[in-house]
């Protein structure tokens, strides 16, 4: 089996990225998952924009800096699709009530994304990929793949804490 592609959206990024709870959590598992190669996560530029804005509390000088570090290290395991002017334009022609939401669709359906992964389920609906928050995608990786990330992981870590 290939890799697969897992769109991301932006309030599953901050909840990673700020810690966010009680949804950190899974948000972690499912970023590590994507540090180790097991699947390809993907976000797009104008996501990127957007984190610096979030998580600077609107641009904040002070915070930056750390923003940034945070955002450096998601680029090691988080690929970027390119917004451009014809997803815009797309987007800007969308019936979606949330345009963003409609943007980040598109740019899934752009990648094959096989999955997009989001808290607003209900934003997203479609036939056309799989919309699922953490815990749906863990649920389908075990129930239509047999992986189970969250039982591995989980004896990963308890292995790592207990002493030798």
């Amino acid at each position: 089996m290939s890799r697969l592609k897992v769109f991301l959206d932006t309030n599953v990024l901050v909840d990673f990225l700020h810690q966010r709870e009680p949804f950190f959590e899974r948000a972690r598992l499912l970023m590590t998952v994507g540090r180790l190669g097991e699947l390809d996560l993907w976000m797009s530029a104008s996501q990127v924009t957007d984190l610096v804005f979030i998580l600077s509390d609107g641009g904040k000088a002070s915070l930056m800096d750390e923003v940034l570090r945070q955002l450096r290290g998601l680029r090691t395991f988080v690929r970027v699709c390119p917004v451009d002017s014809s997803a815009i334009d797309q987007m800007l022609a969308t019936t979606w009530a949330d345009p963003e939401d409609a943007l980040l669709f598109d740019l899934a359906l752009s990648v094959r994304a096989d999955a997009l992964v989001t808290r607003n389920r209900r934003d997203f609906e479609s036939d056309l990929i799989k919309v699922t928050d953490c815990d749906g995608l863990f649920a389908w990786l075990r129930d239509d793949f047999e992986i189970d990330y969250e039982t591995t992981c989980l004896e990963a870590e308890k292995e790592k804490a207990e002493p030798r």
